[in-house]
């Protein structure tokens, strides 16, 4: 089978960084098939998006904005938004004036396909839904609002407030349609979906009644085999 999903896979990715992760994180044929139908939710619904709007994307009112590194620069910006935490997962520190006004969670990373991002979730996770409790505003940013943040946001989004990274992402896109982890991201989130789900922390009813960001149900297969990629 898996000779059917790599040219899926290789037309949406250059073959050497499908290669990369192969090698670093030895995919299942069930994981590749989840891959590959995320990128393909990627395309359509940036075919889908209107002009992409260079401000930070507000993905939960009130709550969450996801941005870029000039977007967490930005002093007027975040005072006019109201924003009072930030997560920078830049490789880089964000400037002193900023570090001793703002509740600053620093998460260095590389947007490098052999970056271990599990090491960061729960802290991530932690932070924002502290943001939530509080009812304060918080910025996830990176260089360019793309990557590294977007992870970090998907994550967020799936331990609590959907089920699947299918429809977290799904929300995202509609709200920031740049939105693209890097394929090992996007690989190794899939596998924080099925750790979170073996341990209990996320399941259909609890985060489906999440009134805040209610969610649609979006028509995908219920099955783990391949034939369904090429009907």
């Amino acid at each position: 089978m898996t000779d059917k999903i790599d040219p899926l896979i290789t037309d949406y990715i250059d073959p050497w960084t499908f290669g990369r992760v192969r090698n670093v994180l030895q995919p299942t044929e069930e994981e590749l098939i989840y891959f590959v139908k995320l990128i393909q939710l990627r395309n359509q619904k940036r075919k889908q998006s209107e002009k992409f709007d260079y401000n930070p994307s507000l993905v939960i009112d009130d709550i969450l904005y996801h941005g870029t590194i000039n977007h967490a620069r930005n002093m007027k910006l975040l005072r006019d938004l109201n924003i009072r935490h930030i997560i920078n997962t830049c490789h880089v520190p964000l400037e002193e004036e900023i570090i001793k006004k703002f509740n600053l969670l620093w998460v260095d990373m590389q947007d490098e396909e052999d970056v271990n991002i599990n090491q960061y979730l729960e802290k991530t996770n932690d932070f924002l839904l502290s943001c939530k409790e509080k009812k304060e505003k918080a910025l996830v940013h990176c260089q360019m609002g793309i990557s590294r943040s977007s992870s970090i946001v998907l994550a967020y989004l799936m331990k609590y407030h959907h089920d699947t990274l299918m429809k977290a992402y799904a929300f995202l896109l509609d709200r920031r349609p740049i939105s693209c982890p890097n394929p090992s991201f996007l690989m190794q989130l899939i596998r924080y979906e099925k750790k979170l789900r073996n341990s209990g922390e996320i399941d259909l009813q609890k985060n489906n009644d999440d009134k805040q960001n209610p969610i649609k149900t979006l028509d995908i297969p219920n099955t783990s085999s391949i034939e369904w990629l090429f009907d």
